[in-house]
């Protein structure tokens, strides 16, 4: 008895895993315009990055899970760089001064992230990804559809996990 009911338990969790990835891939919409880019010769879009992969970190200077994460989104940006990934960070001010673009320049040199960062004051681009936490993470393959998205801090290991299999897939 007790053997049927684990078998029926791991049944029904392989079938789930299978529902759960068999899903078709969402596209990831275009990154809007902004006027202002830090680290960038000028504007980014998915479409000129189009067979690469992107990682987009939605962030915001003053946000201290921001600040747990930066760490881990900028050694992604180290490792993987040279191989085809493109990180942006997305910087969503919480609050009217982390609107101010000098403080986020600063804070941009202070916490050492040589990544583009575009500034998303009106939070345009942070609502058409949905998001709803700071910070949010999403993976983006070379064809532009999001593999993976992530909310909050940890998960460090699936994000460079889900970077990694969309490096290698071509």
């Amino acid at each position: 008895m007790l053997a049927r009911s684990l078998a029926a338990i791991v049944v029904s969790f392989t079938l789930g895993l299978a529902l759960l990835f068999a899903v078709p891939a969402e596209r990831a919409p275009e990154i809007r315009s902004s006027d202002t880019w830090i680290n960038s010769d000028g504007p980014l879009t998915l479409k000129s990055l189009k067979g690469r992969v992107v990682l987009i970190d939605f962030w915001a200077f003053d946000c201290d899970p921001c600040k747990e994460t930066v760490p881990h989104v900028e050694a992604l940006y180290e490792k993987y760089h040279q191989e085809g990934l493109t990180v942006i960070g997305v910087h969503t001010p919480r609050a009217d001064y982390e609107k101010d673009v000098a403080k986020l320049r600063e804070a941009v040199r202070r916490m050492g992230i040589r990544y583009a960062v575009v500034v998303d004051n009106k939070q345009k681009i942070w609502a058409d990804y949905r998001c709803d936490l700071w910070p949010t993470q999403f993976v983006i393959d070379r064809e532009g559809f999001i593999r993976l998205t992530h909310g909050g801090v940890g998960r460090y290991d699936d994000i460079e996990r889900a970077v990694q299999a969309a490096l290698n897939s071509k």
